[in-house]
Parts: structure tokens; C-alpha cells; sequence
């Protein structure tokens, strides 16, 4: 498995944070025909609202593109991963290295000690792209 990541620079403003992010993520689907994205969890908590101002700022600049962008539930990522729409973040974390034999764990230190970033949204986007790749080939069969 090919893991890439790439270290964000410094910035002065939440604002900036959002659209060095946006941006970066918009140079990385260019060419692409469609972008899922997980939707939001409602029983979140935290920096909800950050997370919401980011996605709104990526979303606006995929719009603009013409970018299709399709929105996955959380449960329903959950369900296609584990089978049960409330997996928490060790079942994802099971299912992917059953799945793919990789343990992110091994290879990956969250900044935080209380902290499942950047393993768990890896995992995350794992079963969105997944999830995506098999619903096209489904509607492409039909």
C-alpha cells in the first residue's frame, strides 16, 4: 500500500488554514470526474464548526471547477467497512488491516498521545474512496 503525505506550511489565520488546505486537496482531484467526502457527524464534537467552514470552502472550490462531489454518510461508511452502520474507530481500524494486511499504527505517530489522527481518517478515506470506486462500477454495470 502507497501512503503519501506532505507537510502543510505555517499559516497566520484560520482562514488561510482553510484555503491552503482546500487548495491543496483541489490540486490533488484535478482531472478527477467525482470527489466523495464524508458528511458530517452529527453526535460530533469539538471543532465542528472549523471542520464545517473547511469543507465549505473545499466544496465551493470543487463547484467551481465543476467537480461533482458526493457526500457519504458516516454510518454509511461505517456499514460498508464493518457491516455495522455504528463501527467506532478500533472496528474501522480492524477491518482496514484485515482488509489490506497494513498497520498504520506501526507506522504512524499521532501528534497527541490522546490523539487517533492521522490513523483513523486514513481509514476513513480508505472506505469513502472504496465505497466511491464500487458505486461507480456498480451504476457502470447497470
Amino acid at each position: 500500500m502507497n501512503i503519501y503525505g506532505e507537510r502543510m506550511s505555517d499559516w497566520n489565520s484560520d482562514e488561510e488554514r482553510y484555503e491552503t488546505i482546500a487548495d491543496w486537496a483541489q490540486d490533488i482531484v484535478m482531472g478527477c470526474s467525482s470527489v466523495a467526502l464524508e458528511g458530517y457527524a452529527f453526535s460530533a464534537s469539538g471543532r465542528v464548526f472549523n471542520i464545517a467552514e473547511n469543507t465549505g470552502i473545499l466544496k465551493y472550490k470543487l463547484y467551481r471547477l465543476g467537480i461533482p462531489v458526493t457526500v457519504v454518510p458516516p454510518t454509511e461508511v461505517k456499514k460498508f467497512a464493518t457491516g455495522k452502520g455504528n463501527a467506532d474507530k478500533n472496528q474501522m481500524y480492524e477491518a482496514f488491516v484485515a482488509e489490506t494486511g497494513c498497520h498504520l499504527k506501526m507506522l504512524l505517530t499521532p501528534k497527541r498521545a490522546d490523539s487517533v489522527s492521522p490513523v483513523s481518517d486514513i481509514v476513513d478515506s480508505y472506505y469513502i474512496c472504496k465505497h466511491m470506486y464500487e458505486a461507480i462500477r456498480k451504476t457502470k454495470e447497470d
